[in-house]
């Protein structure tokens, strides 16, 4: 049984399979959960015209209505502002019996759950990567930081055909004011870049950085922090820069393009999305000729 809400003095059940959630463009009736955090759960449905979606419910949390109301609005509002072929498809929002939802586009599968049988093979390793560096470079030239990009938020589709690769969960995105700034926390900690552990900030360098923790999974089919680190340890990991250092003993031309994504310093990594397409461009041509190492 899924858990219940609190709203008030009412207390309303989250949705469960075969249900009918009811929007102005038609219903939606509830399938399968797919995907849960901290603030939010995802669901496959089929709405109107008989389309199979992602409905994300967001999760109250034991948080006040009107907060969780501007978190919705606010997220539909950024899905809705920035359209691109590699960031997920917003075809509807609506409230239904005080739970707030969005309805998107759905993809075939996760990173996450790619990364889960090994190294992604040399044509889709660059091709994600080039495909989530056009993203990153469209956000930033907007002044939008995602600051949530793990392995659960790329979404794919047309694996068999021609890989689309699609980023997704704006929740905790933020319109940039001059170069940084400040969040007080994040839902993940294994992605915290090193400059919100130590000092309280990010930047469109800190979701270069979190780039390079996706990069290095595709790379090696593993985390640059073990998934066994206990969460309490993370933060003085980042800080000491274990991740850059992981990426530095792999040994390959990739992992070094890696390691300077996870630079300590933000100043010293790389300094936008097309720079590090530069890079890995050349790596994938020599790759192609069997010059380089690249994943297998």
């Amino acid at each position: 049984m899924d858990p219940l809400n609190q709203t008030g003095s009412r207390i309303i059940p989250f949705p469960t399979t075969g249900s009918r959630l009811e929007s102005s463009r038609g219903a939606y009736t509830v399938g399968e959960r797919i995907g849960d955090g901290q603030y939010g759960s995802v669901y496959e449905v089929v709405g109107p015209f008989d389309q199979v979606y992602a409905l994300k419910m967001f999760r109250p949390a034991n948080r006040h209505y009107q907060t969780v109301k501007q978190e919705w609005a606010d997220e539909m509002s950024r899905l809705e502002n920035f359209r691109h072929p590699n960031i997920v498809y917003i075809h509807d929002a609506f409230e239904f019996d005080n739970l707030f939802y969005i309805a998107l586009e759905r993809c075939d599968t996760s990173l996450r759950s790619l990364a889960r049988t090994g190294p992604l093979a040399n044509n889709y390793f660059f091709e994600f990567a080039r495909q989530l560096l056009m993203a990153l470079a469209y956000l930033h030239d907007k002044g939008l930081v995602h600051s949530d990009l793990h392995a659960g938020n790329v979404l794919v589709s047309q694996m068999h055909s021609q890989p689309l690769v699609k980023i997704a969960d704006f929740g905790v995105a933020h319109q940039l004011e001059g170069q940084h700034w400040y969040r007080p926390q994040v839902a993940n900690p294994r992605i915290l870049a090193p400059e919100l552990v130590t000092q309280g900030y990010t930047t469109r360098q800190s979701d270069l950085y979190q780039l390079g923790l996706l990069l290095f999974r595709m790379h090696t089919g593993r985390a640059a922090l073990d998934d066994d680190t206990p969460s309490e340890q993370i933060p003085q990991l980042i800080a000491d820069g274990v991740p850059r250092q992981a990426a530095e003993g792999l040994g390959t031309p990739i992992g070094n393009v890696i390691a300077k994504l996870l630079r300590r310093r933000d100043a010293y990594r790389y300094q936008s999305a097309r720079e590090i397409w530069e890079d890995l461009r050349q790596l994938r041509a020599m790759a192609a000729s069997g010059e380089a190492q690249a994943p297998r």
